[in-house]
């Protein structure tokens, strides 16, 4: 009997001790995969933080305002260091002048990158300059629309005769003005057109030089001059002002006068005729007609 119930507590306590290391054994499996899972999910969350944030409408009007403006800071930059140059010129100081001078004489502030921009793109493209190579460093002088040698009277006036034989178009008071200090531009300017060289002609509020050319000079009479001026033929075709001279008994060149255009009278063309398509042109005569056997049949 005592034998009995020993052996049944032994099987008691050996399933308790198995339930026990059942639950051991589980406790330490969930703690392994809540350990394994718990890196990737960290990583995937940095990751994912670190990924950049997609640019909205109004970055992208941010990033186009801050380039525009750094654009025009540039243009106004260049601006004042070719006036600057032009100002030099003008006042007798012909030297060309290395970068860091020019920048400091006209009192602007450059950073390294728009200094680049200058010394590498800017001032050596601009038509205005003239670029020298001194000693492996690049100078810049001014370089004037004209090239006007002493004395530069004489010089605008044979420049003005070489484009006028030449076809290759007037000079304009601000070019001259560009290349000789105004008041000195001026002078000469006026000098030329009272001594009747150059004339002086507004166009779409530029004003533009034009040589004189002596050889077409004529001698008119001044009754005919102000006749000229006082008679109006505003309305008058060529037609009509030849009738009314023949009828004052005057007589009309008709030989060299230009002969009226006259325009053909239209025609109206006839409608169209539709396209209508050919097939096996080619093999017309080895085609046959079935229609009579198809009726037989």
């Amino acid at each position: 009997m005592a034998s009995s119930s020993s052996a049944a507590l032994f099987k008691e306590r050996e399933k308790f001790i198995k339930r026990q290391a059942d639950e051991a054994a589980f406790l330490a499996s969930a703690e392994k995969r809540q350990k394994t899972d718990k890196p990737p999910t960290q990583k995937a969350n940095r990751s994912k933080s670190a990924l950049p944030r997609p640019k909205t409408s109004s970055d992208f009007s941010s990033d186009f305002q801050s380039s525009s403006s750094g654009s025009k800071l540039r243009n106004l930059t260049l601006t004042k260091i070719v006036l600057k140059l032009q100002e030099r010129y003008l006042s007798g100081q012909t030297e060309s002048v290395t970068l860091e001078e020019i920048v400091e004489e006209a009192g602007v502030t450059v950073d390294s990158s728009d200094k680049h921009w200058l010394a590498s793109d800017a001032l050596l493209t601009n038509p205005k300059i003239d670029v020298e190579r001194v000693d492996d460093v690049n100078k810049f002088v001014y370089k004037p629309p004209l090239d006007l040698k002493a004395p530069k009277k004489t010089s605008l006036l044979n420049l003005l005769k070489s484009r006028h034989e030449k076809c290759e178009g007037a000079v304009t008071v601000d070019d001259v003005r560009e290349t000789i200090p105004s008041n000195r531009a001026d002078m000469f300017i006026e000098s030329l057109i009272k001594s009747k060289d150059v004339v002086k002609v507004t166009n779409n509020k530029r004003e533009i030089l034009f040589y004189t050319d002596r050889a077409y000079d004529l001698q008119v009479n001044p009754e005919f001059i102000e006749s000229w001026r006082r008679i109006s033929v505003e309305g008058l075709d060529d037609k009509m002002i030849a009738e009314f001279l023949k009828n004052q008994g005057h007589r009309v060149l008709t030989k060299n006068a230009p002969r009226p255009m006259e325009l053909a009278p239209k025609t109206k063309r006839g409608g169209r005729r539709p396209d209508t398509m050919k097939h096996n042109q080619h093999v017309a005569h080895q085609l046959e007609d079935y229609t009579q056997m198809a009726n037989k049949k």
